[in-house]
C-alpha cells in the first residue's frame, strides 16, 4: 500500500507512518492547492533528506488544479512554478511522480516536456481517451480511481476501456471519491476491488487479469521488486 504526501504537514507523518507499518511506502509532495508559498531553500532542503529515506518511493502528488483555483486562490503561475520545483527535486533525485491534474492537461503536459526522463502517474485519471493517448506517449502510466464507476463519467470510462493493460494502475483516493454503490459516504481502500471489477467488466476480463497487471505495473513504476514475493 502507498500512502500519499500533499505537503509539509503530511510528508513527515506519512514517513512515520510507513517506519511503524509493515508493507507500506509513502510519497513526499506539494499539492498545487499549496502554491501560494513558494518552496524556501530551507524545504527544499529538507524535501531532498526525506526522498532518501527508504520509505519513500516516489515525488508526489504534485501537479495543477484549475478547477478549484478560485476556492484555494492559488493562481495558475504559481501552481507552475510549484510544480516544475518538484519536477526538478524528482529529476535530481530518480524518482517517479504522481500527478495530480483538474482541468490542466495542456499546460501541465507543456511542462513536463522541461524535464525530460522523469516517469510517472497521471493519479486520479480524469481526462478522455485523447488525453489518455498523449500520457502514454510520453511513457506515463494511467492511474483509475473509483470515478470508473460513475455513470457520467464518459471520458474516464472510455479511457479505462482502451488503454493497454501493462501502463493501468488502481487506487482508492480515499477519503475521496468512493464507488458509485457507496456514494455519500468516505472512500476507503477496501473498496478498491470495485473499481477492480468495473474495469474487468469494461474490458471483458477477469478481475484476476487486472489485480495482477495493475500489481504488476505499481512494483515496476514505484520499484519495490522487493514486495512482489
Amino acid at each position: 500500500m502507498i500512502n500519499i504526501g500533499d505537503d509539509a504537514s503530511d510528508n513527515r507523518p506519512g514517513i512515520e507512518l510507513a517506519e511503524r507499518i509493515a508493507g507500506l511506502r509513502t510519497t513526499i509532495g506539494r499539492h498545487p492547492h499549496s502554491a501560494g508559498e513558494p518552496i524556501s531553500a530551507e524545504e527544499r532542503r529538507e524535501l531532498l533528506a526525506m526522498a532518501r529515506h527508504p520509505s519513500v518511493i516516489a515525488i508526489g502528488e504534485i501537479g495543477l488544479d484549475y478547477h478549484w483555483t478560485e476556492h484555494h486562490k492559488v493562481p495558475a503561475r504559481a501552481q507552475a512554478s510549484l510544480f516544475r520545483q518538484m519536477l526538478g527535486l524528482a529529476q535530481e533525485v530518480g524518482m517517479p511522480v504522481v500527478l495530480h491534474t483538474r482541468d490542466a492537461f495542456p499546460d501541465q503536459f507543456a511542462i513536463l516536456v522541461e524535464f525530460p526522463g522523469v516517469e510517472g502517474v497521471f493519479h486520479c485519471f480524469s481526462g478522455n481517451s485523447a488525453i489518455a493517448a498523449e500520457a502514454l506517449a510520453r511513457g506515463f502510466y494511467i492511474s483509475f480511481a473509483a470515478t470508473v464507476t460513475y455513470p457520467t463519467a464518459h471520458g474516464v470510462i472510455g479511457a479505462a476501456s482502451i488503454i493497454p493493460l501493462d501502463h493501468m494502475l488502481v487506487e482508492t483516493d480515499s477519503p475521496f471519491l468512493p464507488p458509485q454503490s457507496r456514494r455519500g459516504t468516505s472512500n476507503a481502500p477496501r473498496y478498491l476491488v470495485e473499481t477492480v471489477k468495473r474495469l474487468a467488466s469494461l474490458r471483458a476480463t477477469t478481475e484476476e487479469m487486472i489485480a495482477d497487471a495493475t500489481r504488476s505495473n505499481a512494483i515496476e513504476l514505484f520499484r519495490l521488486h522487493h514486495a512482489s514475493s
